[in-house]
């Protein structure tokens, strides 16, 4: 078999190195969380940056790939990746193939992560508010919920046919 070429090589680099972003992209949001649970503000807006930092090095990766793939007229998707690495040699294939997979259930832990550091936000702006209700009128709030159990303010319209 004839080694990988030059266009092979730039693939299987940028998936790893979308691999790798997305490895420290999950390691910078379980330190958000922690900054979260901690509610320590320095640790969180640093974790907040360098997560933003991430997400614009993904892009950037993830275009340079769309870029590969479409040079060589493959849609940047599951299927045009799949017919892509189906054309490369049988050792390079399974290992793009791997990549792939991995990449894949990387970016789903990164947005199930992603997802319980928004609830854990959302939980601490409701508990904020409320106490910020009782401060200013010395009543406890009453709290209502949606079909999703997400909480709605007082006083906001909420048909039954929702709930």
């Amino acid at each position: 078999m004839p080694p990988p070429n030059e266009h092979q090589q730039k693939l299987a680099s940028a998936l790893s190195g979308e691999k790798r972003c997305l490895l420290r992209l999950k390691q910078s949001l379980a330190h958000e969380r922690e900054a979260l649970e901690a509610r320590d503000i320095n640790t969180l807006q640093q974790a907040v940056t360098g997560k933003k930092n991430l997400l614009d090095e993904i892009a950037k990766l993830q275009e340079k790939r769309a870029a590969l793939l479409q040079q060589y007229g493959f849609s940047n998707d599951e299927t045009g990746l799949s017919r892509y690495i189906g054309q490369c040699s049988p050792s390079l294939s399974r290992e793009l193939q791997i990549l792939w997979k991995q990449l894949f259930t990387l970016t789903g832990q990164c947005r199930a992560q992603n997802a319980m550091n928004g609830q854990i936000i959302e939980l601490s702006e409701r508990c904020i508010r409320q106490a910020l209700t009782v401060l200013a009128s010395g009543a406890q709030p009453v709290e209502l919920y949606s079909a999703d159990g997400i909480s709605s303010r007082p006083g906001s319209p909420t048909s039954l046919a929702k709930a």
